[in-house]
């Protein structure tokens, strides 16, 4: 494509008349760090090089591009070709159209402050009291107690390693916790060989030998449970407001403190969720929500989007402000701060969890909503 055509297809963008692939072209194009420089239709044929535009439709065979129906769909890009996202923003029951949107870029001073992605940090506590910074530890065995050899391995993950005779010979329960904070992640295998993913600000409770009839964990936050089969020994996972009694090996439970519900979301298996006012069997995708201890409720679940955190993603379907800011406030150890009301805005697809927060707010501000950084705080602005 010649320089002339290039600056053509900006020409169409700017009057709506490009079709989807074009569109999505163009305005992932605008993103890259490598346009620093101002688009608009007086611009020299020469800035158009057929290496710029051999790169916007290279980018574009890679991401392919989906069109539904009264959706319109911006493809945004970060820094890198790998730091793909795609997201969808809507403002109530309208979606953002980008047609109706003039694509001129001018250069912008560069954020003051930012923050990394968050990453593998864990304190675990053990049952005399002794505190463990799980990332600063080295690869290996990290502590003993009651028989049990607790050892980091390569990875990063935490593994309870129980002789058969230790269960057998212990008669009282050595509880340990593992906390991670804001910014935070860590996974775990118990010492019957479940394997748990901690999310940021979550906690889990749990008996170094699980030397009862059942199996019970307790958790705040949010984790993904992959659970070791054994029918004669229960496993429970206890919430604030639900207990989940699980049949099944994969489950999602989500039971912050800062939202106004929790949710059990089935992978595998089967689970069976109570609470005080009722109890409900689950299949898989299917999810049961509690709204503050009300009666539970049962429906289907969209799971790629409620364990897109464990594959290091944030993925939204409709998803109102609050909850984004919420998501990324726990993952970049941030707070939040809202100038006036909170913006009536709703936000649809994914972004990758390991891209900067000043690269998500950028994706972020395509709906209209301007945000800006000051160390550890997000301010949303009027």
């Amino acid at each position: 494509m010649t320089g002339l055509e290039a600056k053509q297809l900006l020409k169409k963008y700017n009057q709506g008349n490009c079709t989807a692939e074009e569109k999505a072209l163009v305005e992932r194009w605008y993103l890259s760090e490598s346009s620093k420089q101002t688009l608009n239709e007086d611009q020299d044929q020469d800035d158009f090089t057929a290496e710029k535009i051999q790169m916007w439709y290279e980018i574009s065979e890679m991401s392919g591009i989906e069109n539904k129906s009264g959706i319109s769909r911006i493809i945004l890009w970060g820094t890198s070709i790998a730091a793909a996202v795609l997201i969808t923003i809507s403002f109530g029951s309208n979606f953002f159209n980008t047609n109706e949107t003039k694509l001129v870029l001018k250069e912008t001073r560069p954020r003051v402050y930012d923050k990394n992605p968050g990453g593998n940090k864990a304190v675990l506590t053990l049952a005399d009291g002794t505190k463990i910074v799980l990332d600063d530890a080295v690869n290996g065995t990290i502590a003993k107690q009651g028989g049990i050899n607790i050892s980091k391995a390569a990875d990063g993950s935490i593994i309870y390693d129980m002789p058969e005779m230790a269960g057998n010979n212990s008669e009282t329960a050595l509880f340990n916790t593992i906390e991670t904070p804001k910014g935070g992640k860590y996974q775990i295998i118990l010492p019957d060989g479940s394997k748990v993913w901690l999310n940021s600000v979550s906690s889990l409770r749990f008996p170094a030998i699980f030397s009862g009839r059942e199996r019970n964990v307790e958790l705040t936050g949010e984790a993904f449970f992959e659970v070791a089969k054994n029918i004669n020994k229960p496993f429970i996972v206890k919430t604030n407001d639900m207990n989940v009694f699980v049949t099944g090996p994969q489950f999602n439970v989500m039971a912050y403190s800062d939202e106004n519900y929790s949710a059990t979301t089935l992978i595998e298996g089967s689970v069976n969720v109570s609470n005080l006012n009722s109890n409900i069997v689950l299949k898989p995708g299917e999810q049961v929500v509690s709204n503050e201890g009300a009666k539970l409720s049962k429906s289907l679940a969209d799971v790629e989007q409620n364990i897109a955190w464990k594959n290091g993603l944030f993925q939204f379907n409709d998803t109102d402000m609050r909850t984004v800011m919420n998501q990324i406030s726990r993952w970049y150890d941030v707070s939040v701060e809202y100038k006036g009301l909170v913006p009536e805005k709703h936000f649809g697809g994914y972004i990758s969890r390991d891209s900067k927060l000043s690269q998500v707010l950028k994706m972020l501000e395509l709906s209209g909503v301007k945000f800006k950084i000051e160390e550890k705080k997000i301010i949303v602005l009027p």
